[in-house]
């Protein structure tokens, strides 16, 4: 073989051997997967209230008029109550009213508007809600922890979490017969359970032809969350 034929060779060699894909590491021992868990309940410190309005009236002009007032009467009752509060309008619509039997005739207009309130100072709670009350209807009320909590208590279940999975491997490694320093954590994956949604509000009517009476002051109680976190863990048994 000429030189010019070996120098050839091993440059075809050489491409060929880096075209190949690499080799994925190859580990040895067995693969064991484990989970830790951890929960905490802890008190809830958010409320998060649905109001709304709905009227109906012959006249479309009426009809939101008297809706754009209440509901600026309301909120504004719910900001004196609560000056710290989050309020803010959740949505508006309008919406014809047909007599039954007679195709398609408008005989009058539904005009609907919502407003949420988010407060963390539970203790003025029922004071706000009767507040808000005398002009909308509270179409539910949803309990939970706030991010600043929920933060809080995701750090501390990360720590309780990982410290029960170690105690199960350790326990594992017990149960194998084998030292504890043959198991190697290889991954962990952790799963945090999604907080529940606010109820819709639902579609009743109220009239509103009449002031608003007094509203008495609700029996409210903020409860608590139980807050779960699960991490999941890739434990290899190496050989000896």
């Amino acid at each position: 073989m000429t030189p010019r034929m070996f120098l050839a060779a091993v440059a075809i060699a050489a491409t060929a051997a880096h075209a190949q894909p690499a080799q994925p590491p190859r580990f040895e021992g067995t693969l064991l997967l484990m989970n830790g868990t951890a929960e905490l309940e802890v008190a809830n410190d958010e409320a998060l209230l649905n109001f709304y309005l709905e009227v109906q009236e012959p006249d479309l002009a009426r009809a939101q008029s008297q809706v754009n007032q209440r509901v600026a009467e309301g909120v504004a009752a719910l900001k004196r109550a609560d000056p710290k509060a989050q309020v803010e309008t959740a949505g508006y619509g309008s919406y014809p009213v047909y007599q039954s039997g007679t195709g398609r005739k408008i005989i009058g207009w539904r005009v609907r508007q919502g407003v949420s309130f988010r407060t963390t100072d539970l203790a003025s709670l029922p004071k706000a809600v009767a507040a808000g009350q005398q002009q909308l209807a509270l179409g539910g009320i949803d309990f939970r922890l706030s991010r600043a909590a929920r933060e809080r208590v995701e750090g501390e279940l990360i720590q309780r979490a990982i410290a029960n999975l170690n105690a199960r491997v350790a326990a594992a490694a017990q149960a194998l017969n084998v030292p504890a320093s043959r198991l190697r954590i290889e991954e962990l994956n952790f799963g945090v359970p999604a907080d529940g949604r606010p109820p819709p509000m639902p579609m009743a009517r109220m009239s509103a032809v009449a002031p608003a009476e007094a509203v008495a002051e609700p029996q409210l109680d903020a409860g608590r969350t139980l807050q779960q976190i699960t991490v999941s863990a890739k434990v290899r048994l190496l050989a000896p």
